[in-house]
């Protein structure tokens, strides 16, 4: 119940809302809405000491439960009552007749509203009542338990992203490994076992990367399982690890097809194929036949914390069982987890206590990660309230460890609690994005707004701070070096279910939707199969405040069109649809007006109705389909919540581009809070209007009617928040130049240039640059490298139609990342020495003329991965041991090596 304190404090939010206002002004319900205000500001005051007894005392849990049941009753009432009256204002009877309307045709509305309150008030009075009667009037008077420390903000700016704790304990497991895998002939499982939280992946992923792991297989391929596994997907996602194939080619193969691709593929190959976390016996059959025994030392690799599943996938290897941590290894961990910035060493004062407090993890990583992060905020004072705390006895595989990680869930700050609860959404192994998940935040109002501070920024601080705690992993960093993705450990995720379902919070389930009518939770995440239907007439949530589903695509069926009855969706504020196949949303959606998210990924949506301007709350409308196009009938004049549009490609690789087409384009500009506008079509809505966008952080748009590339520059020096720019036209203009925007960090350029604009003209801050089809004809590198702060450099398909190209010395001093694709006439490229001093990945791609990899890659000491796909036959050769080019990549530990045809 640890959340409560944030429920009550999102309805407290809500009674501001200016309906509301406007609605009890006019009619006898204001006083009673007052009434409610103060009251649970009062309760508000109790909850979190409450809080912090409840796991000790049945009572004030009691007490604790009903305070949020009926905080949930309020907010219903409130939300039903503005559901009503919202056609009403839309349709402009307040605006215009003010109050008059509003009393004469919804009065009904305002009556209900107010019987409702009453029967609320009732339950209020008795609550409090109760207080007395349990004998816990003292609770409030207490300080809370919350985390103490650096508040959010200061540790924003006084704290850096700290990095994963350093690889502790595993270096003679990791010489093990390592020799299991580069010796013998017959292709066998190595198999790591052991409960959740040892550390299983972590090992193998460092057994992956070794040196002498890269330099003995010529294939390499890794992908997680999990419990909710589709065949097909795990296929595809090993197709992708080997071979470069489109979406398109890929569809067109059953599952017996792709296993046999994947098998023809490796042949003649010395392959290490690893399966992370995987939990059953069929997962293994389903996979097996894709891995062909060469007799050539290939190896699959699983991790498990099943045994049965080891042996059953390979009976003459004797699964590596994975130990728990020696106590002075244990004492490593934590110190460099907990003292981060005092070198790992442990104050004196507090070694004893540490050492105890150790101890009872049992050298369980994961645990002492946990504690480690928790501790890493305390006081030295508080130490010892944090070793009483721990005073379970740890079994091993028994669902005690969710005891010592819900510590760090308990000591979370209050607007934290239900941000750590709401990633039980996403499916188990599921990297996802840190803006997504914000945007998310965001739409369900778990994000505080901090004075004039945009809620992603606070968002951003939320996920660090969590990050920081270990109880999120991160993942990749963007180019900027910001958080892209993260994941969440399984048991981590488990407790956050368990926690959340407790609370009515959220609950996960598969397939079987209609059977939940009767749930209670205010969130519903499904997970299923493509063979399933997603609602029917008999599905109503009446009091959902979340929908997300997440489909696979499995072997037997396609993906095939699906009914939404939104009449049993009327509180919904989160829509979320991933691999759903429809190709439009009924006008129904318009009913919807709390809706704030609206995610459609992998669809096949070709438009959107024009019901969605409706949507006043929309704050975030993403699109990922298979279609070249979307209308997007935006009504700007109503969408003024409106801070993210996302239109895009589901299909892979860097030539698929899909376009929105905005209507309703001459309010445009009334949406002050937009800050994300990609992928649109240019058109008459950009006149007077674009320029007024100046909270736009992010701007993708195709210039393909020539008439709007003026108004496109004039527009854009007005925007001087702009951090990602995406321009699309068939022929883009010569006079180019970017220096006004002095926050531009990521740029994409699609058409043809005369010439790319000098080192000068581009942003000074630019860290990402990718150009496609810009058929350049002089070497852009000439210019591209004088660029200071470049760290990603994407040139792909038809950016450079010459012949040669050359890195000068000390050209790119931050790169860090380049990708040459598609680039047909290439076929010489030089690196002076000094160039490129902090590259670690080079991805060459589709470049038939190019013969040999650069005189003068071996300066590049600091290359970590070499990708060489849909290259000249003759490159394989070459890079190998013994090859021609073998001077120039033997100091890089991963050489992966695709092809195209097979």
């Amino acid at each position: 119940m640890a959340f409560v304190e944030s429920v009550v404090g999102f309805l407290l939010q809500k009674l501001t809302d200016p309906i509301i206002q406007e609605a009890i002004f006019l009619d006898g319900v204001r006083d009673q809405v007052e009434w409610l205000e103060e009251e649970f500001t009062r309760m508000r005051c109790f909850l979190k000491d409450a809080d912090a007894k409840q796991d000790s005392d049945v009572r004030v849990k009691n007490w604790v439960r009903n305070v949020r049941n009926v905080a949930y009753d309020a907010e219903d009432a409130i939300d039903i009552f503005v559901f009503k009256i919202a056609p009403l204002r839309q349709r402009g009877f307040l605006g215009r007749i003010r109050r008059y309307a509003f009393i004469f045709h919804d009065l009904s509305a305002l009556h209900k509203l107010g019987l409702e309150i009453e029967r609320i008030k009732t339950k209020i009075s008795s609550i409090s009542e109760s207080r007395l009667a349990y004998g816990i009037e003292n609770i409030g008077q207490g300080g809370g338990t919350s985390s103490s420390g650096l508040s959010l903000q200061e540790w924003r700016l006084t704290s850096p992203l700290a990095q994963e704790p350093d690889f502790v304990g595993f270096e003679k497991d990791l010489e093990i490994l390592v020799d299991r895998l580069t010796k013998g002939k017959r292709r066998f499982v190595v198999s790591v076992v052991g409960m959740g939280g040892l550390g299983k992946t972590t090992l193998t992923k460092k057994v992956y990367n070794d040196t002498r792991v890269k330099t003995h297989f010529q294939s390499f391929a890794w992908i997680s399982i999990s419990q909710e596994y589709g065949v097909r997907d795990l296929l595809q996602n090993i197709m992708n690890c080997y071979m470069v194939l489109s979406e398109e080619e890929i569809k067109k193969m059953n599952i017996f097809q792709l296993r046999h691709k994947i098998s023809e593929y490796l042949q003649g190959k010395r392959y290490l194929m690893v399966l992370d976390d995987i939990w059953t016996n069929e997962a293994w059959d389903a996979l097996k036949d894709a891995f062909p025994d060469m007799n050539n030392g290939s190896r699959v690799m699983l991790t498990t914390r099943n045994k049965d599943v080891a042996l059953h996938a390979d009976a003459r290897s004797l699964p590596y069982e994975l130990r728990f941590l020696e106590t002075d290894e244990s004492w490593e961990l934590f110190c460099k987890k907990t003292f981060p910035r005092q070198d790992t060493d442990c104050p004196p004062e507090l070694e004893t206590l540490g050492r105890e407090i150790v101890a009872k993890c049992h050298g369980l990583p994961l645990a002492i990660v946990v504690i480690g992060g928790l501790l890493s905020r305390k006081e030295p004072w508080e130490w010892e309230n944090i070793h009483k705390s721990i005073s379970w006895q740890f079994v091993e595989g028994q669902p005690e460890i969710s005891r010592i990680l819900s510590l760090s869930y308990k000591d979370l700050p209050y607007h934290l609690k239900p941000c750590f609860l709401y990633l039980g959404i996403f499916p188990e192994d599921y990297e996802f994005q840190a803006k997504k998940l914000i945007q998310l935040w965001a739409a369900e109002g778990l994000l505080q707004q901090r004075g004039n501070e945009k809620l992603e920024e606070v968002g951003k601080d939320c996920l660090k701070e969590l990050i920081q705690r270990s109880l999120i992993q991160l993942a990749k960093r963007s180019s900027s070096g910001g958080i892209k993705s993260c994941r969440i450990h399984d048991l981590l995720r488990d407790l956050s279910i368990l926690e959340a379902k407790e609370d009515k919070f959220l609950q996960v389930h598969r397939e079987n939707v209609d059977a939940l009518s009767t749930s209670t939770a205010r969130r519903l995440a499904i997970y299923r199969n493509a063979s399933s239907e997603c609602t029917s007439s008999k599905f109503s949530a009446p009091r959902l405040r979340s929908f997300l589903i997440y489909t696979q695509v499995d072997e037997k069926h396609e993906r095939k069109p699906e009914k939404f009855l939104y009449q049993g969706f009327k509180l919904l504020r989160v829509l979320d649809l991933h691999n759903v196949a429809i190709k439009s949303l009924p006008s129904e959606i318009g009913a919807l007006i709390h809706l704030r998210y609206l995610g459609c990924t992998n669809t096949f949506l070709k438009m959107l109705p024009s019901s969605i301007g409706n949507l006043r709350n929309l704050q975030t409308l993403t699109v990922t389909t298979y279609n070249d196009a979307v209308n997007i009938p935006i009504i700007m004049e109503k969408m003024k919540q409106l801070r993210h549009v996302q239109v895009k490609s589901a299909y892979q690789g860097s030539s698929y581009v899909s376009w929105g087409v905005i209507k309703g384009h001459e309010r445009v500009n009334q949406i002050s809070n937009l800050q994300t506008l990609s992928y649109v079509k240019a058109g008459e809505w950009m006149v007077g209007c674009l320029g007024k966008l100046t909270n736009l952080r992010k701007l993708g748009i195709n210039l393909d009617d020539g008439p709007y590339v003026e108004v496109l520059y004039k527009s854009i020096v007005k925007l001087d928040c702009l951090q990602s720019l995406s321009v699309n036209g068939s022929q883009l203009p010569s006079n180019l130049h970017f220096t006004c925007l002095s926050k531009l960090i990521k740029l994409r350029l699609v058409g043809i240039l005369e010439k790319l604009p000098e080192s000068t003209e581009f942003p000074t801050n630019l860290t990402k640059l990718t150009l496609l089809l810009s058929h350049l004809k002089q070497d852009p590198l000439a210019t591209l490298d004088k660029l200071k702060n470049l760290r990603i450099l994407r040139l792909l398909k038809g950016s450079y139609e010459g012949k040669q190209m050359a890195c000068s010395e000390q050209g790119f001093p931050q790169l860090e990342s380049l990708h040459l694709e598609d680039l047909d006439q290439l076929a010489e490229w030089s690196v002076a020495e000094g160039a490129m001093p902090s590259l670690l990945h080079l991805h060459i791609s589709g470049c038939w003329q190019l013969k040999m990899l650069p005189e003068g890659l071996e300066y590049v000491t600091t290359l970590r991965k070499l990708e060489l796909w849909s290259m000249h036959q003759g490159f394989k050769d070459r890079v190998g041991d013994g090859g021609e080019d073998w001077h120039k990549v033997q100091h890089i530990p991963s050489i992966d090596i695709r092809s195209r045809n097979f």
